[in-house]
């Protein structure tokens, strides 16, 4: 990852309707970002309620695992492209095929069945 320049600031995980990270997905990322970050381990809280998960997701900065490794999944810019190591691009192709078998999936899940198994990834992290 050597060729991503880190800023600390808050990460965007969205653009232009993109997603640049998923919670079942990324869930070992998420994990070793928040204790790096916040110095606790979800799994060491009692009962975490989903807003206040979602707020320590939602501050995650670049200097994290799940940053840098957003980073380089939404990078489109050629020149950069054409630095990035093996590993770097093995990250970005790993994640636009999942997230295009992912697209496939949710395509034919109705919303509200999407809904509940989302917070049930979510409740399952902290327990």
């Amino acid at each position: 990852m050597s060729s991503v320049k880190l800023r600390r600031k808050r990460i965007s995980f969205a653009a232009n309707s993109e997603i640049w990270y998923d919670p079942e997905h990324d869930r070992d990322l998420i994990v070793q970002s928040i204790a790096k970050q916040y110095g606790i381990l979800p799994s060491a809280q009692e009962e975490l309620p989903y807003g206040e998960w979602a707020v320590l997701v939602s501050g995650i900065m670049e200097d994290t695992p799940l940053g840098q490794t957003v980073l380089i999944r939404k990078e489109e810019d050629r020149n950069r492209l054409k630095n990035f190591t093996k590993y770097e691009h093995r990250i970005r192709n790993e994640w636009r095929s999942f997230i295009s078998q992912q697209k496939t999936e949710r395509d034919k899940m109705r919303p509200e069945e999407y809904a509940v198994n989302f917070e049930k990834m979510f409740a399952s992290m902290f327990k």
